[in-house]
Formats: C-alpha cells, structure tokens, sequence
C-alpha cells in the first residue's frame, strides 16, 4: 500500500541504524580485537586496565566457552589481587569451577582443546590460586580439581601430553605447566599439601624441576615466582644470580623483549633481532617475576619498567603484544594485560 512506504523506510532505517550500532559496539576497544594501531590512552589508568581485563575474560568465556592461560586463567590471578571482592571474578571463579567439573565430576570426553590436559591442569593452578587471593581456602571443587590433575600427572613430574605447538610462551614445551603447578603449590594450605595425592604431585614437581634446569629466562622467571611460595625450589645464590640475569637484559628505554627471554627463539622467521622494540608482555612479565625475588620496588630498573608500561597503554586500558608467531593471533597481548596488574600490585600500585 501507498501510505506504508514512509513508514516501512523509517523502520529499514532504525533497523540499520541499530545494526551500525551494534557493529561501533563490537569493535569497542575494550572487547574488539587486539590492534597495533590503536592509538595510547591520554592518561594512564590502572582502572582501565582492570576494566578492560574484566571484559576480555567475560568475552573470551562467553565466546570460546572454555578457559585459557594468556585470558580468563591469567585473570584469575591478576583479579584475586586487583579485586578479590569484584563480580567480575566471582562470575570468572564460577564459570572456570563450572569447566573444570564437567570434566572432573561430570566425566564428560574432551573434544578438541576442551577438556584436554593443559587446560585442566592450567585451569585448576588458576583457580586454586585465585582460591587462596580471593577467599584464603581452596573450594570443594578446587580441591577435586587438584586430585585429578595429580592423577593426570606423569611420573617424572610433568604433563607430556600438554599441547607443545609453537605458541611461547605457553604451550611451547613442559616447563610452564610444572612452573605453573609449583606457583600453585606454594599457596595451597599446608593441610592439603599433606594429603597423598599432592605431596606426591609436589615431590614430583620438584624432582622434574631438579632434572630440567632451566633453558631460557621465561623459565627462569617463572621458577622465581614459584620459589616465592614454594621452599626448596630455587636456592638464594641462584635466585639473585637470575635476578641480575633479568636485569641485565632491561632495554635502554625501560622495556624488554619476548625474545629475549625466549633465548632468542621466540620470534618469526623473518624478524631481525636488533629490530624487535621492547614488549609489553615481557616487560611486565619481568617486572613481577622480579618483585618475586625481592628485588625492591624502588630500584631504578623496576621504576623505569614501570614507566615504560605507563606510556604504552592503548585507549582501550590493554597493553599490545606482537604476536611471535603471526598477526590476527595477539593473545599475548591479554596476557600482557594481566601480568601488568600483576606488576603494578606487586609494586604496591592499585586502582
């Protein structure tokens, strides 16, 4: 009919005016895709930054409907310190406990990554962490978690069949998911250190870390950090000896490089090496793995990484990363995201 037209076009137009919307809404910056072009926030904000690790981490699981270490398993840690109280981790608790008992409890066969090794035993790590940061004790399901992810446990005190596919630093070789569960055992409760099944896990732990020193400095921060809760594990000589190792690879404008701490391996093929800038994922990587070994807050190299940091906050509250493996795949920079939390807490900075 006639007199329908101008209606009918008004509605196709509020149609896509809501649909353009929509689309501005996506690519948010908080929740759209990692970028190397976005543009530095104005001013630095930690409350933007746990903004915009809130958001990634409900995105993620609400997307991919699993957890992963460099997004909602890092939050885990990073929102147990920066806002143990928040609804945003308590919604990110429930949703990692929910995971990890369709598998444990429910018994249901993984399919794909779901279910498979490193994200059980990742997931658990985080969980029971954030378990211990957010409430002080490990929950029924954590402590079901943490008995299976033992009963998965090789007898040299790895998980071979953690996914090993190039992506450093992660899921590249066996060494972040024993460092990971180490971190773990350094805050579980002495009570549930004693049971069986984890004081077998943790002799273990210790014997595979004995057996496999280290091989480049991620790894070697990551033994610091898992040497803060967990005795034994590195000795005091040594601790400070990687310590100056860290520092010594600090770049002249504050920062420092994946690369660098991947011994020179974690990088593209067609990378030059003298041409790769300082990274916000190893720079607060670094930064935290050195306050676990003491090294003081206001020593100069830490205040100039943290500087470092403070400039090269993108608008959208995240740090950006450069994936070492190909662009479209800049994880990472959530990862970076989170150990930046993680860096500026240990360094006494909140929101």
């Amino acid at each position: 009919m006639p007199g329908m037209r101008i209606p009918s076009l008004l509605f196709l137009v509020s149609i896509a005016l809501v649909g353009l919307l929509a689309s501005k809404s996506l690519e948010d910056p908080v929740s759209g895709p990692n970028r190397s072009d976005e543009p530095l926030i104005g001013q630095f904000s930690l409350q933007r930054a746990v903004a915009f690790a809130d958001a990634s981490a409900l995105q993620w699981q609400q997307q991919r409907d699993c957890v992963t270490c460099h997004t909602n398993g890092l939050y885990l840690v990073a929102a147990a310190r920066v806002a143990p109280t928040g609804p945003d981790n308590r919604r990110a608790r429930e949703f990692a406990r929910g995971y990890l008992n369709r598998y444990v409890v429910d018994q249901q066969q993984p399919s794909g990554q779901r279910g498979a090794v490193e994200g059980l035993v990742a997931t658990t790590c985080f969980l029971a962490i954030s378990d211990m940061g957010s409430v002080g004790k490990l929950s029924p399901d954590t402590r079901k978690a943490l008995d299976h992810i033992w009963s998965l446990q090789d007898e040299d005190g790895s998980w071979s069949a953690w996914l090993k596919c190039g992506w450093p630093p992660f899921e590249s070789d066996d060494h972040f998911g024993v460092t990971l569960a180490a971190v773990t055992a350094g805050v579980l409760p002495q009570s549930y250190r004693k049971t069986d099944g984890a004081a077998a896990g943790i002799q273990r732990l210790r014997g595979w870390l004995r057996d496999h020193p280290p091989r480049n400095l991620h790894h070697k921060g990551m033994m610091l950090w898992a040497a803060s809760g967990l005795d034994g594990v590195v000795d005091d000589e040594t601790r400070q000896k990687w310590s100056r190792e860290l520092l010594s690879v600090q770049r002249s404008d504050g920062g420092w490089r994946l690369i660098d701490l991947g011994a020179g391996k974690w990088k593209r093929p067609e990378d030059v090496d003298e041409k790769l800038p300082s990274d916000a994922y190893a720079t607060a990587f670094s930064i935290f793995a050195l306050r676990q070994a003491e090294i003081p807050v206001d020593h100069p190299q830490l205040q100039r990484g943290l500087q470092w940091l403070r400039s090269s906050q993108r608008e959208s509250g995240r740090w950006f990363s450069r994936s070492p493996r190909r662009d479209g795949k800049h994880y990472i920079s959530h990862a970076a995201t989170m150990f930046a939390l993680l860096a500026f807490h240990s360094c006494g900075e909140n929101r």
